[in-house]
């Protein structure tokens, strides 16, 4: 009897060992896929990139790019934004970018800490041109309308 029960056990956790290894491996590949499909998006499509100062290096280096497929993106550090910055100076609905027939607009949602647009407080609803830098909390973003 002992042994019928060691070897029920011994098959039981080599399943789930290989279990676990292919949900692994599934997860790895829809990461891959998503990359793959963001690495396209950026360049045929308008997108963010974050910037990020590495600690003892003034160099800023793109940390992370967000396409802006979507008429309307939500910024902000809420669930309900589809662009969540994890920044504790960040509203929950900071600031908003629309696709027009005039260009990508960008307009602050009165956030507390405000949103700068090129170093300059963001009063009114704005057209977005190549290059702008964004600052929201202490994260700074750059538009570009994915000529790249």
């Amino acid at each position: 009897m002992y042994e019928i029960i060691a070897t029920v056990t011994k098959y039981a956790l080599t399943f789930t060992i290989y279990w676990f290894i292919f949900r692994i491996a599934k997860l790895i590949y829809q990461d891959i896929k998503t990359m793959t499909v963001w690495e396209s998006a950026k360049v045929t499509n308008p997108h963010l990139k974050l910037l990020s100062t590495l600690e003892g290096n003034d160099k800023q280096t793109v940390t992370e790019i967000f396409p802006l497929i979507t008429g309307t993106t939500l910024v902000g550090r809420g669930i309900e934004a589809q662009i969540i910055i994890a920044d504790p100076h960040i509203s929950s609905k900071h600031l908003q970018i629309e696709n027009t027939v005039n260009g990508y607009v960008i307009r602050d949602l009165a956030s507390a800490n405000g949103t700068f647009l090129n170093g300059e407080k963001l009063m009114k609803p704005l057209i977005l041109k190549e290059g702008d830098e964004i600052s929201l909390g202490v994260s700074k973003m750059i538009f570009s309308e994915g000529r790249e």
